[in-house]
């Protein structure tokens, strides 16, 4: 008997003590988070090279995939990852791919150049109609385009990737942030 009210006890104080937790944890809401990114304050730093931008990106090949991270000792998604980069460069921009829709300067994929940012729409079951994914891209020789980005795919990690028939199929757009870009 006194075991079960025991048990019971600190069955009950488990579960206050979760619900105290996930209380003081500040909810999500997509529709707040989208009216929000219509006013995100971009700030970037027009002195930073492209090739100084991907050697410090290609640093983190090989770090795992990891949803919802920014953290390079836990893993990347794949906005954690370009935020992460950038934001090494003292540049503010969005945490959320979605959020790239309305930033930076529309480029044409033939005039896409290193340390310019590529937009993909989601996988099928994640963000299917709007953008889902990103990448930074890489080189661009000749039609050839690569990008770096952090993958939930195959390789599931820090990776750089072909523009294949998958992701031209995904394709939405590249926006550059990067002024020594324009030059």
């Amino acid at each position: 008997m006194k075991r079960a009210f025991t048990l019971i006890i600190l069955l009950v104080l488990c579960a206050a003590m979760a619900v105290t937790a996930y209380a003081g944890k500040p909810r999500r809401h997509k529709h707040k988070e989208r009216e929000q990114s219509e006013h995100i304050q971009i700030v970037t730093n027009d002195s930073v090279r492209s090739d100084t931008l991907l050697s410090f990106a290609q640093t983190l090949l090989g770090v795992r995939y990891r949803p919802a991270s920014s953290d390079p000792v836990y893993g990347f998604d794949c906005s954690g990852f370009v935020n992460y980069v950038f934001k090494n460069f003292s540049f503010t921009i969005p945490r959320s791919s979605e959020d790239f829709v309305n930033v930076g300067e529309n480029i044409n994929i033939e005039d896409a150049r290193p340390g310019d940012i590529i937009l993909f729409k989601g996988t099928k079951s994640h963000h299917p109609h709007g953008v889902g994914h990103m990448g930074i891209v890489y080189c661009n020789d000749g039609g050839d385009l690569k990008f770096i980005h952090s993958t939930s795919g195959k390789e599931y990690c820090v990776t750089i990737s072909a523009m294949t028939d998958t992701y031209k199929r995904r394709f939405v757009k590249v926006i550059r942030l990067l002024k020594q870009n324009d030059i």
